[in-house]
């Protein structure tokens, strides 16, 4: 598991260029394809500079002070897959980004 989490390279800028962002990753085997986790992708129309932060401003309720919210919506995703994996199923990405902030400070 740790070398997949480890393998996770999104992005960001090429998707949302594109018009899509990652919203959540998800844990548990699926018969389509090997991995143990898979992304969760959305179609975004607007706001794509500052779509991250507004999602977390959602999850958090205040703006995160970090300027790169691209690294820290990866290791949100890691930190999501890690806590699923220990609790062997899929957590919401609201209790993971929360547990994952709450863990840093």
């Amino acid at each position: 598991m740790e070398n997949l989490i480890n393998e996770m390279n999104i992005n960001f800028d090429a998707l949302l260029k594109q018009g899509f962002a990652v919203i959540d990753v998800r844990y548990r085997d699926y018969e389509i394809a090997p991995d143990g986790y898979k992304y969760v992708i959305t179609l975004i129309d607007r706001d794509r500079e500052t779509f991250y932060a507004a999602m977390m401003k959602e999850y958090l309720g205040h703006d995160l002070e970090n300027n790169n919210v691209y690294a820290v919506w990866l290791e949100i995703l890691k930190h999501k897959l890690k806590m699923s994996h220990m609790l062997k199923r899929d957590i919401s990405i609201k209790v993971a980004t929360l547990d994952y902030l709450e863990s840093k400070e």
